[in-house]
C-alpha cells in the first residue's frame, strides 16, 4: 500500500503523533502489512499495545474498518491526500489524518474562528450572534468547537442565515459532546462540515480540547474572541493562533464584568484587535458585504420589509398588521436586523436599514 493508505490503517488505533511518526520512520518507506508487524522498531514503540494491534495487520481488517467508516457516512483524509488543507501545513504537530462529514470545498474558503466562554452573559450572546451572523452572511465560514456558549451560538446563527460552518470536536463522532448537541452536530454535517481526529467510538478526554484547539486556530484566517473571562481557556486558542501568525480580534466589554476581562485585557495588552463591528473582520477578510437586495427572503420577512417600507413601527404595530406572533416576529426581526435589512430604532421602533 501507498504512505495515504497506511496512514489511514493506523488511524484505526488512536496512536498518539509521537508514536505515528515513530512507525512512519520505522517502516522506511516500506509501506507493507508485513514490515509492520515483524518490525522490532514497531514493536518497541508500540510497548502493551503491540500484539493487539499486530493481530489486526491485515488488508481483510483495514478494508472492514473503512467500510464501517463508510456505513456511518463518515470519510477519513490524511497529509497525503490531496484533500488535506494547506492551513494545517503550518502547525508543527499537524494530524496525519482527519475524520469527517460533510462539505470539504469549505476548507479552501475564507473563514473566521469565534471562540469564547462557555457561560455568555446576555451581551456575550448578542454580540456573538451579531458577529456570526453578519461574517456568515458576508460568505465567512465560521469555525468553532461545538462547545457550550461563544461556540453553539456562532455555528447556529451561521446556520440560521443560510451561512457556512465547521465544527472542530475533540472526541468521535459516535460519542458526541456535549451530548446536547447532537442535533446541531448533524445539522452541520448535513449543511457544513464537521471534524475530528479521533476515531468515532473515543469519547472526549480533556487533554482532547487543547489539541481540538489548535486546529480550530489553524483553520482560521481570523480569530474572534467575542466574550471571555480572565482565565478563560480561549487563551490556548488564542496562543496557537498567535503562533500560526492569525490575526486575533477582540471584542471589548464592560470594564466591570469578569465574562470581559480576558477580552479586555487582549485588547489593552495589544495582543488583539479591538473588533467593533463585522466590518472590521470582514475587511481583514478581503471579504465584501452583500448588498440587501441580493439576500434572499422568507415569506415573512418580505412581508415585514413591505410594512416598514410606509415608515418606523414599533413590534406591536408590525404584529398587528402582519399577523404574525411576537415570539415568531422577535426572531424575523433579529434575522432581517442581522442582514442589514432593517435597524432598531430608540424608542423600540423598527424602520429599514
Amino acid at each position: 500500500m501507498n504512505k495515504d493508505s497506511f496512514i489511514k490503517f493506523l488511524s484505526a488505533f488512536e496512536l498518539s503523533y509521537s508514536k505515528i511518526t515513530k512507525i512512519l520512520e520505522a517502516m522506511e518507506g516500506e509501506y507493507t502489512f508485513e514490515k509492520f508487524y515483524l518490525s522490532q522498531k514497531v514493536e518497541d514503540i508500540l510497548g502493551d499495545d503491540y500484539t493487539q494491534i499486530a493481530k489486526k495487520s491485515n488488508q481483510q481488517y483495514f478494508d472492514a474498518y473503512l467500510s464501517r467508516l463508510k456505513e456511518k457516512g463518515i470519510g477519513i483524509f490524511t497529509c497525503e491526500s490531496q484533500d488535506y488543507p494547506e492551513k494545517l501545513i503550518k502547525v508543527e504537530d499537524a494530524p496525519y489524518y482527519l475524520f469527517y462529514k460533510g462539505d470539504l470545498s469549505l476548507l479552501s474558503q475564507k473563514a473566521v474562528a469565534m471562540v469564547g466562554t462557555r457561560s455568555p452573559s446576555n451581551y456575550g450572546v448578542i454580540i456573538t450572534e451579531r458577529f456570526a451572523g453578519e461574517l456568515a452572511s458576508a460568505g465567512a465560514v465560521v469555525v468553532s468547537g461545538l462547545a457550550y456558549g461563544i461556540d453553539s451560538i456562532a455555528h447556529r446563527k451561521a446556520l440560521e442565515v443560510n451561512g457556512k460552518t465547521i465544527a472542530v470536536l475533540a472526541g468521535g463522532f459516535d460519542k458526541i459532546y456535549p451530548s446536547e448537541h447532537a442535533s446541531l452536530f448533524e445539522e452541520i454535517a448535513q449543511k457544513g462540515l464537521v471534524l475530528t481526529e479521533h476515531r468515532p467510538d473515543i469519547s472526549a478526554l480533556k487533554y482532547h480540547f487543547p489539541q481540538r484547539n489548535r486546529i480550530v486556530a489553524a483553520l482560521s484566517d481570523v480569530l474572534l474572541i467575542t466574550e471571555a473571562g480572565a482565565k478563560s481557556g480561549t487563551t490556548i486558542t488564542k496562543d496557537f493562533a498567535l503562533d500560526y501568525g492569525v490575526p486575533v480580534y477582540a471584542v471589548p466589554g464592560n470594564i466591570t464584568s469578569a465574562k470581559s476581562e480576558g477580552t479586555n485585557k487582549l485588547i489593552a495588552s495589544m495582543q488583539g484587535i479591538c473588533a467593533l463591528n463585522a466590518d472590521d473582520i470582514i475587511n481583514e477578510l478581503g471579504l465584501k458585504r452583500k448588498s440587501k437586495t441580493s439576500l434572499s427572503l422568507s415569506s415573512n420577512e418580505s412581508v415585514i420589509v413591505q410594512v416598514l417600507s410606509n415608515g418606523e413601527k414599533i413590534i406591536d404595530e408590525i404584529a398587528d398588521i402582519t399577523k404574525i406572533n411576537i415570539a415568531k416576529l422577535n426572531s424575523l426581526l433579529t434575522s432581517l436586523e442581522i442582514k442589514g435589512i432593517i435597524k432598531r430604532m430608540p424608542g423600540g421602533f423598527y424602520s429599514l436599514g
